[in-house]
């Protein structure tokens, strides 16, 4: 199949915040910067900020307004009429997109589905079983973020020739701004090793079990400082308890960065350390805050669950523990620190393999060599 038109059929897009957001506008952005035709259909509710930021996409993007129920219908009737004019690769952003199309009515149409990872519950109704396994079947493939993803899709889909591993990109971070530079240097000063974690303080990310662990690694390292940026419910409690075990000096708590603050941030890390582990159903699909932390040469320290050993490769661009265990965790910081060369050659390798094989180009390219390689 030849591609001529690529339309990104979506419920999540900037400038409204979040992970898959972000995901669909740096594929769409990719693909037209590879030199693609392609435009946006999203139902997402209006945002502050939107008609700014749409009118300085470098493709179209057509937004459809009502209430959540209504918009569903609305879009899917919008690319109804789209898909009869155009010859088009149809990327839509998880089955909930997909599930009000039929795409084998239109001839010279290749679609493709997302899969993020903790849309596919591990235990749900059969109603809702019977719901996502139509809609994919509706999908010439589906694209799994990581291994994990992919296991968890297999009781989705009878096909499993149809699903392939497709990992996030990465975008090149951003240079911090002079008062940006000065504000983390400044907060990092006479501190040194920096642990840092980036993400939202909530249990599956492990925020809590290395607080716990602090007061060991300190005997290690009498001058480290954790540095924590991100706002989420465990946030209170993370405050307590860094004044109940007397290392309140050795925590900085950020709050919610700018991009070139976490970037100042990376810059200052010795390690990225997100332990993460599952918390009921919920965990990680992959984690790219691993390779946003690669991309300026951490070696970061992983949990063993979900898709984050995808994003960390055990031994080479970081290590991985179990999540649940706080010894486990300590013992891997703990040897990760003792080795300063060995923890430098991770780090180098994961920014190698992170401008190499995770750049948004390079995945929109994968992505487009499946499509023409198997229609």
């Amino acid at each position: 199949m030849e591609i001529h038109n690529i339309l990104i059929n979506t419920q999540n897009f900037p400038p409204e915040a979040g992970g898959i957001q972000n995901y669909m506008y740096e594929l769409a952005r990719a693909l037209h910067n590879i030199g693609h035709h392609v435009s946006v259909v999203c139902d997402a509710p209006a945002v502050a900020g939107q008609q700014e930021f749409d009118a300085n996409l470098p493709f179209a993007i057509k937004r459809i307004s009502g209430p959540k129920l209504i918009r569903r219908y609305r879009k899917a009737k919008w690319i109804t009429k789209y898909l009869n004019s155009h010859q088009t690769l149809l990327i839509s952003d998880s089955w909930k997109s997909l599930e009000l199309l039929n795409p084998a009515k239109f001839r010279n149409l290749c679609s493709v589905c997302i899969a993020h990872g903790m849309e596919f519950p591990s235990k749900t109704s059969e109603k809702k079983k019977n719901r996502i396994t139509k809609t994919l079947a509706l999908a010439d493939f589906v694209l799994a973020n990581s291994q994990f993803t992919a296991q968890r899709l297999r009781p989705y889909t009878s096909d499993t020739s149809r699903t392939h591993i497709l990992h996030p990109g990465v975008t090149p971070p951003p240079t911090p701004n002079a008062d940006e530079t000065t504000n983390i240097s400044n907060l990092c000063m006479a501190h040194s090793p920096i642990l840092l974690t980036v993400g939202r303080l909530e249990a599956r990310k492990g925020q809590d079990k290395i607080i716990e662990i602090l007061p060991k690694l300190l005997k290690d390292h009498p001058n480290l400082l954790y540095v924590l940026a991100g706002t989420g419910p465990l946030q209170e409690n993370l405050l307590t308890r860094t004044n109940e075990l007397g290392i309140a000096d050795k925590v900085k708590f950020c709050g919610r960065v700018s991009d070139g603050e976490r970037s100042a941030l990376l810059q200052n890390a010795d390690l990225f350390a997100m332990p993460c582990r599952a918390v009921g159903d919920s965990v990680e699909g992959f984690g790219i805050v691993y390779i946003e932390a690669a991309m300026q040469g951490v070696a970061s320290l992983a949990g063993r669950v979900g898709g984050a050993s995808d994003a960390v490769l055990d031994g080479r661009t970081g290590m991985l523990c179990d999540g649940d265990d706080e010894n486990d965790i300590y013992l891997s910081i703990k040897k990760m620190l003792a080795d300063s060369d060995a923890l430098k050659s991770m780090g180098q390798q994961a920014q190698h393999r992170a401008q190499t094989e995770l750049q948004w180009e390079q995945i929109a390219q994968k992505l487009l060599t499946l499509c023409t390689a198997n229609n």
